[in-house]
């Protein structure tokens, strides 16, 4: 600036961010997420804070959120001392997602992620979200006829077989839509389908898919 324009200038330069093993915190790294909801769905970018690691969420605190020192010192001991419930990831997650997103997009992001397992209506959850769930969730494309409990669960890889796939239902240990499958033979009704696009499949407690309805040909 100087030479070029005869100035004097001040400039004002931040540490780069990186990860607790040392490697940049970025978009070439392949861990950075776009502010624009069009590139990045709200659930998609509040999940990404919420699966910060421990080693990382402190100091993601201290330079994305506006917290007081004194609650992230609190946080911190959270951390070390119940590091199971994610206090501080959680904390994370919803500063950084009401800021860029606003607080209405926050709460559906975390209504999506516990409708997931059971804890809310699946059916509540809108359209543009399940299709950012169902980037991060194994796959099937279904035509709606085709769609049988034991179809579902072997061709999103929940199961390794359908002979597994009926002793799943016949366990109980299959749900679709967060409702326990009862006949594995029997295609689901064409009003189950969510949005008429998807369908939520879940086994046991904690193995997630998604359906997507196949175009008819």
């Amino acid at each position: 600036m100087r030479k070029a324009e005869g100035a004097a200038v001040h400039a004002l330069s931040t540490p780069l961010i990186a990860n607790s093993d040392g490697t940049k915190f970025g978009k070439s790294e392949g861990n950075a997420v776009w502010l624009d909801s069009e590139l990045t769905s709200p659930y998609t970018f509040y999940q990404f804070w919420l699966n910060q690691a421990d080693a990382d969420v402190i100091n993601r605190l201290k330079v994305f959120t506006f917290r007081s020192r004194e609650e992230i010192d609190q946080l911190e001991r959270a951390v070390e001392s119940e590091p199971f419930r994610r206090e501080a990831q959680r904390t994370l997650a919803w500063d950084v997602t009401c800021l860029v997103h606003g607080e209405e997009a926050a709460q559906r992001a975390i209504a999506a992620a516990e409708a997931l397992f059971g804890k809310g209506d699946i059916a509540d959850v809108d359209e543009r979200t399940l299709a950012a769930i169902a980037a991060e969730l194994p796959t099937a494309d279904l035509l709606m006829d085709e769609a049988t409990p034991v179809r579902i669960l072997h061709d999103t890889g929940l199961v390794k077989g359908r002979g597994e796939a009926r002793r799943a239902v016949q366990q109980g240990g299959a749900y679709i839509n967060n409702r326990q499958v009862e006949d594995a033979e029997t295609a689901v009704g064409h009003d189950e389908w969510l949005h008429g696009q998807y369908l939520l499949v879940r086994r046991g407690k904690k193995s997630l898919a998604l359906v997507r309805r196949a175009p008819s040909a």
